[in-house]
């Protein structure tokens, strides 16, 4: 087992070792100097100066087992094997290579664990032996062998966790890209309007596609365990019930769309069990491996594939097939046999030994070109998985005929369940592998998206555009509501527009903010997309969000250090309100995810995320709660704002003259500039309400037309928004600022900032107050009044 682990066995010949035998042949004068490992049965020679291209013997005319055995802990010698009766009629003492003289050092592992020997052999003998500086030049140069078998297991150790990493790595990324696919398949399975115009076929090529990104999923998330060690407590950790009508479906969709030249069919005995306990995924993979395999070299005839029970300790001699392995036809305990039958051109009999390992490149290409079985890695999974589950497996050929048998067995542990259920499932009767024509069944919803409801959305959205209603970016704390005179006295006060839901998704990966984004606002949200933690941290402290969905890894600012800040910014800035945040990850494991929740995440979920999940999470009771605590200060928001406009035209008296003409000549107006992020046109705009209040005003949306325009005159009053597009309004008022002290000969009064983060006692520099962000229907008119 200790050789195993050093991986030296059948090795190809190493110059390193080479120059230590060559360099000991050289000091002791000896015509043969081995590195000799002892394996059950045989020593095998990893350095063999001066036995030519013998490369191992049996272990029974072996010196250096006996040099190993032996429990001296000096060097073992022989000085003269002719008078040594355990030695005068050995093979090798009586034959070539004429063994006179031996001297060995047992190599030891750092484990204590003795590997083989370092020796010098001679054609004479030497009578006295070697002298203490020979012994322990001896002993250094054993010394020398084992720290290079050290340093080699090392360094192959290293390779090996660099490939595993590598291949993380790789499952990590394909996560983010797998996302995207199973959420836009799942958007269009739910969307009947679309399914509806495909044939069964087609409906179920997608339903295969959506199989086939759940199997590389669960591929990708188990490289990804095995890379961290997650998976250390066994194989039973591994183990689940596995239904084996299941496991037989999701091999017939993918290997129905797998390239082939032959039909393929499944058979399942009728003795085998509806479910099982194992590992579903290894026993998928498995036979997956073997029919892609016999698909490839499959030209002519069919592929069988098996699957039966074989109990125990029941197999008689008439049924022995003497090409089949004795584990698989006379099992100790029942087991579960899957076949795997081709008509190819079968395995030449030189390639068995290597069937089963990864062979080098070299190998490979001989194997392809000479069209046989190609092992490359899959035969060597399948071999992986199936020890991990404690199975065997094997090949053997098909009697007068060509082709191959490709088979693995498992043990057979029945589940409970299986007992339940006892109706048969595919029985005797064989199935041919195709494109199935059925119609896409069990959609990845538990309740679904009509035509009609999708109809629906649309026109609701579509209004939202004419009629947008206001953004919930309220910053203010709750206000107990009282009942309104005005509210209950006037009929004209309009019912509350619904308020648009709004869902934060902050993740540096454009194809997963696209697909998430796409699968909210089917089920009726609006979407705002952060690619870093910076950008989402703006936008979370600017807006109230029904739900914020952070990715653990990002740039500039990572999503354990956003929540971190957001959540020591709620109890100074906004502790009325609790931000239901997310977090999302491809790789984040156990500490991970509990730093994440330390940090203030309310929940940790692993990508990809399925389209059910998004309306588990849409109707899910912190989205719900959170979204009625916004319902009610968009309610109460909306009913100041009405009131404040009510006010303005009853104070003005402008309902009944603005339907014919102004009461007011334009150019006895004051004039207001109002600058804003982008346009309202809503009946509750700015502009409208200064228009209500006596004002001509002119509304621009760029910081340099704003520029311009207070360069060009002075204003009654200038309300300006801090969020441009170009440059904020804190900017364009100071850059203004710096102009008028050098070109102006008079000041602009009455400049307003408009922000989120409302303080009039902290102004910016260059402005005389500063206003809500939504705006204030009173605190506007005041304004406007007073200049």
């Amino acid at each position: 087992m200790a050789l195993k682990e050093y991986s030296i066995l059948d090795s190809d010949h190493e110059e390193k070792f080479e120059r230590i035998t060559a360099l000991a042949s050289r000091i002791f004068d000896a015509p043969i100097c081995l590195v000799s490992l002892v394996d059950i049965g045989r020593q095998w020679f990893m350095s063999n100066r001066g036995l030519g291209d013998v490369r191992e013997t049996s272990r029974q005319v072996s010196f250096c087992a006996h040099a190993i055995q032996s429990n001296d802990e000096d060097i073992f010698i022989i000085p003269e094997t002719h008078v040594d009766e355990r030695f005068v009629n050995n093979g090798l003492v009586r034959g070539p290579p004429f063994i006179r003289f031996y001297a060995g050092v047992p190599l030891v592992a750092p484990e204590g664990h003795k590997l083989g020997t370092f020796c010098v052999i001679d054609t004479k003998p030497r009578p006295n032996g070697f002298s203490l500086n020979e012994k322990q030049n001896l002993r250094e140069l054993a010394a020398m062998t084992i720290d290079t078998m050290v340093n080699r297991k090392q360094e192959l150790q290293r390779i090996q966790d660099e490939k595993i990493r590598l291949m993380a790595c790789a499952a990590h990324d394909l996560m983010s890209p797998l996302t995207g696919i199973q959420l836009n398949l799942g958007l269009l399975i739910e969307d009947d309007s679309f399914v509806n115009k495909l044939d069964s076929h087609h409906q179920d090529l997608i339903k295969s596609s959506l199989r086939c990104s759940e199997i590389i999923e669960r591929i990708c998330k188990t490289a990804i365990e095995s890379f961290r060690g997650e998976n250390t407590e066994g194989v039973d950790s591994e183990k689940g019930v596995v239904t084996i009508s299941d496991l037989v479906k999701n091999v017939d969709k993918v290997v129905g769309m797998y390239p082939k030249n032959v039909p393929v069919f499944i058979n399942v005995d009728e003795n085998v069990p509806t479910s099982i306990v194992s590992d579903d995924l290894k026993l998928f993979r498995s036979i997956l491996n073997y029919l892609t395999n016999a698909c490839k070299h499959t030209q002519n005839g069919s592929i069988h594939l098996r699957i039966f029970k074989r109990e125990a300790a029941i197999a008689s001699s008439s049924d022995i097939d003497p090409g089949v392995s004795g584990t698989l036809m006379a099992p100790i305990t029942d087991v579960l046999v899957v076949e795997c039958e081709d008509t190819g051109p079968g395995v030449p009999l030189e390639k068995l030994s290597t069937l089963f390992t990864p062979l080098k490149d070299l190998e490979s290409r001989e194997i392809r070109h000479e069209k046989a079985h190609d092992s490359g890695l899959g035969l060597y999974s399948v071999a992986t998985e199936i020890s991990s589950l404690g199975g065997n497996w094997g090949v053997y050929s098909r009697e007068a005929t060509t082709g191959s048998v490709f088979w693995f067995t498992v043990p057979l542990i029945e589940s409970p369940m299986s007992r339940v259920d006892s109706s048969p499932m595919i029985g005797d009767q064989e199935e041919k592998l195709a494109p199935r024509k059925n119609t896409i069944e069990n959609k990845l919803a538990s309740t679904k998206i009509t035509g009609e409801s999708l109809s629906s959305l649309s026109s609701a959205e579509s209004m939202s555009r004419t009629k947008r209603p206001l953004k919930t970016n309220m910053t203010f704390p709750i206000v107990e509501k009282s009942p309104s005179v005005h509210a209950t006295e006037s009929k004209k006060q309009r019912v509350c527009p619904p308020r648009q839901k709004r869902i934060l998704i902050i993740d540096d990966s454009a194809t997963i903010r696209k697909a998430l984004s796409r699968g909210f606002q089917v089920l009726g949200f609006e979407t705002d997309e952060a690619e870093n933690g910076l950008q989402g941290y703006n936008l979370m402290t600017k807006n109230c969000y029904d739900l914020c969905m952070v990715d653990f890894l990002m740039p500039i600012m990572d999503g354990v250090d956003l929540v971190k800040k957001i959540r020591s910014w709620e109890k100074v800035s906004r502790s009325w309100y609790h931000q239901h945040i997310i977090g999302l990850s491809a790789h984040a494991h156990g500490p991970d995810a509990e730093a994440g929740l330390k940090a203030g995440m309310d929940r940790f979920m692993s990508k990809p995320i399925p389209i059910k999940t998004l309306k588990d999470l849409a109707n899910s009771k912190a989205v719900i709660d959170a979204g009625r605590l916004l319902d009610s200060m968009f309610e109460t928001k909306y009913n100041e704002m009405e009131e404040g406009f009510s006010k303005c035209n009853d104070s003005n008296s402008l309902s009944n003259s603005m339907k014919s003409s102004d009461s007011l000549d334009d150019s006895k107006k004051k004039s207001c500039l109002i600058v804003l992020s982008k346009p309202d046109n809503s009946e509750h705009s700015l502009q409208r309400l200064a228009e209500l209040n006596g004002w001509k005003s002119i509304v621009v949306f760029a910081g340099d037309d704003a520029l311009r325009l207070l360069k060009i005159r002075r204003w009654g009053v200038v309300i300006i928004d801090n969020d441009l597009p170009s440059y904020s309004g804190v900017n364009c008022i100071a850059r203004f600022r710096d102009w008028e002290r050098h070109s102006s000969m008079s000041t602009q009064k009455n400049v307003y900032i408009m922000s989120d983060c409302y303080d009039p006692l902290s102004l910016p520099a260059g402005f005389d107050g500063a206003l809500e962000k939504p705006f204030n229907p009173s605190q506007i008119s005041n304004v406007l009044n007073t200049a």
